[in-house]
């Protein structure tokens, strides 16, 4: 038995990892897939000027990205699309919600649609208009809502 350490994982390196975690865990739950969503606002050649992806599993939803363009901000273009993919994250069946955001990002916003926070992950990533030597750093929320 060894121990490799590596900056690049194969593909083939993470999915026997995941192979073996998912043997794990069917014995405890029942085999689940995650489902893409996507829900974009498009101009009309095509171009993305807002969008959110996520995913959905068992009783959650994970918003994995949420971006509007700054020419669309203050339009409740964002709050049609956490609208939308709520909508269809229950229509899958989903309870719950999850999503998280940099100190910089959008904890605000969040919190006006029901998301409370759960969890603060301090001094996590530096600001790089910051000096070198000071102590400034963003923090990264996580942030859940239960869908009534």
């Amino acid at each position: 038995m060894k121990t490799r350490i590596t900056a690049a994982p194969t593909e083939q390196d993470i999915e026997q990892i995941k192979t073996g975690m998912r043997q794990f865990n069917s014995r405890f739950i029942p085999q689940q897939k995650l489902r893409a969503l996507g829900i974009f606002v498009e101009d009309d050649n095509g171009d993305k000027l807002a969008g959110i992806v996520a995913e959905t599993v068992g009783n959650w939803m994970y918003i994995q990205v949420l971006w509007v363009d700054e020419s669309l901000r203050g339009q409740d273009v964002g709050t049609q699309l956490i609208q939308e993919a709520e909508e269809e994250a229950k229509a899958r069946g989903c309870r719950y919600s999850l999503v998280d955001t940099l100190s910089f990002q959008a904890r605000p916003f969040y919190e006006r649609m029901g998301y409370s926070m759960q969890l603060a992950l301090e001094d996590y990533v530096a600001d790089i208009r910051a000096p070198a030597d000071a102590p400034s750093a963003h923090t990264r929320y996580y942030l859940t809502k239960r869908f009534v």
